[in-house]
This record gives C-alpha cells, structure tokens and sequence, in this order.
C-alpha cells in the first residue's frame, strides 16, 4: 500500500513526524527531491529534513536534484520526500526529467511520498492556485498548470500564513474567488496540519 503525506513545513510540527512514523515499514532508504530550491541540497530545510529522517533511524538518506540527476534512485526507495520551494520549477524538472510519470507509479505501490509545500502542489490536480497567488514565481513560464495527478484535487499550503500571502482579502477570501473561477476545489493547508492519502 502507497501512502502520500502532504504537509506545509515537513517534520517540524510532532504530530507529522508522529503521523510518517506510523506509515513507515522500512527504515533502509529515503531520497530527498531538492529541485524546488535554487539552493539545491544547500537549502536549509532540505538539509533538516536529512537530519530528521536520519534521527528516525534511516539508514541511508540521499539528496536528488531531478534537474541535473537520474531518477533511478526513486525507483527502489522507502521514502521519497519532495522539498518546497518554486513550485513551477519543480513541476517543469518532474515532467521533464520523467519523475512525474515514476512518482504515479510508486505511489501505488509499497512506498511512503511526502510532500512538502511546494512539493504538496505540485502533485495534485493542478498548481493554477499557486499562479493565482504569487504570479511572479511562475519564472519557467509554464502555461500548463496540470500537475503530476497523485491526487485529484488541489492545494494551498501554509494556508494560515497571512504574512507570506499578504493582500487586501484574507486568504481565505482569495481562495473561495479562486475555485469559484475555477471550478478546483482546494484543500486549506496550515503549517500544522497534514493530509494523508493511502491507496
């Protein structure tokens, strides 16, 4: 059985790092997906996430950078974690490199995938709610919004954060407008909430 644990801040609240660690069979492998930041493995959070997963007892924990590596890594893994960051680059590298079409595949299969923020988006239905947001971060202009199709709606994440989404509506306001265009229905996401999916 596939598990998808979608989340807005990773491990950094317990009550996630309790939820994965009741999800986890296999301690062997985990790959960390650093695309999404233009720090790559630099990036602080991609580096804490390492920390956290070799503190739950993995045994190896790997950094891929889907841009400019092979994907052959996700192929045999326990755990795949997507980390946040630019959620149109990271969507473009995934469809480019093939990782879209691999991640469908091993989510049905005995593998737990955790989405991290931007990492969260991209694999729904779409990531059309990022380019309503924040328009500016669409820097690979893509006009395909479709995304890698794990699960079939779409989401906002760190969508208690009004400070990281200013505007003259909440977000709450902004995104009731948004699926009411749209026709997508949104699932809210707070920086301590998470949303597990399981096939």
């Amino acid at each position: 059985m596939g598990h998808l644990l979608l989340t807005s801040t990773g491990f950094f609240y317990q009550k996630v790092r309790v939820q994965f660690n009741k999800l986890i069979t296999n301690k062997k492998f985990a790959v960390i997906i650093t695309t999404a930041s233009p720090k790559k493995e630099l990036n602080q959070f991609a580096i804490q996430a390492k920390i956290d997963l070799e503190d739950m007892g993995f045994e190896q924990v790997t950094f891929l950078d889907v841009e400019n590596e092979s994907i052959e890594s996700l192929q045999d893994t326990d755990v795949i974690y997507i980390s946040g960051g630019n959620p149109f680059m990271l969507l473009h590298h995934l469809r480019k490199s093939g990782a879209d079409r691999l991640l469908l595949k091993r989510a049905k299969e005995d593998c737990i995938i955790v989405g991290v923020s931007a990492g969260a988006v991209v694999l729904g239905s779409s990531i059309r709610i990022v380019e309503w947001f924040s328009p500016e971060l669409n820097t690979m202009n893509l006009t395909d919004f479709t995304g890698c199709q794990l699960y079939s709606r779409s989401l906002f994440p760190h969508s208690d954060r009004e400070d990281l989404f200013p505007g003259s509506d909440s977000i709450e306001k902004r995104i009731l407008a948004f699926e009411k265009v749209s026709g997508e229905h949104v699932i809210r996401l707070a920086d301590d909430e998470f949303h597990l999916i399981q096939w």
